[in-house]
């Protein structure tokens, strides 16, 4: 399956970049070769993105929920690190990372998170015409996405290839979870309400 689209936007300054604009530190989380169960996120494993690339294994080990029953901004999460020691996290965004391979230059891997789509569809079944940032190796720069050549599937994923508006391209060599988190001071956590009362109807 092919699909060829084109729209002209302008790409404004991306919520996923304003924290690094302004010091905050941030940290960016690719879940390991998954797309995670966003209703059971403790136990998924994840790897540094950005600022430290590949530091691995992370383990979500608590959660506690804004509310909403999965895993989404506002969120706080403990994080036990390769050193088994663990960091109280607040959860700014969840996204998704591509893993691909430039097959102008198949040496590098890159990795792209999700920003925004031109037409508010999802990503992974209508790629065109969406937005992603670069996070590792060349942190903030903005890709888009014209050309996508399925593998059969019907949704954007391994073996796929993407087209950016530049006529660069791209071999995907997985779809993941992310998260963007930062540092704070709200553990050890205690359950939410949300938490008791989803215990009540297991």
């Amino acid at each position: 399956m092919r699909w060829t689209l084109h729209a002209v936007l302008i790409p404004v300054a991306l919520f996923l970049l304003a924290g690094s604009a302004l010091g905050i530190d941030q940290t960016y989380y690719d879940a390991t070769n998954s797309i995670i169960d966003r209703a059971n996120p403790v136990g998924t494993k994840w790897h540094e993105l950005y600022p430290n690339y590949c530091i691995a294994p992370f383990t979500i080990t608590d959660w506690k929920d804004n509310g909403d029953g999965i895993l989404s901004p506002c969120d706080t999460i403990v994080m036990q690190g390769p050193d088994l020691t663990e960091s109280c996290e607040h959860v700014v965004e969840v996204t998704y990372t591509l893993e691909l391979t430039p097959l102008q230059d198949p040496i590098v891997d890159t990795w792209w998170d999700f920003t925004e789509h031109s037409e508010g569809l999802d990503p992974l079944e209508n790629p065109v015409c969406s937005f992603w940032v670069e996070i590792h190796p060349d942190f903030g720069i903005t890709w888009h996405i014209d050309y996508w050549e399925d593998n059969g599937s019907g949704r954007l994923d391994s073996c796929d290839v993407v087209v950016d508006d530049t006529g660069l391209s791209f071999h995907v060599e997985g779809v993941h979870t992310d998260i963007v988190t930062e540092p704070t001071s709200g553990c050890p956590i205690q359950p939410s309400t949300w938490s008791t009362i989803k215990d009540l109807f297991r």
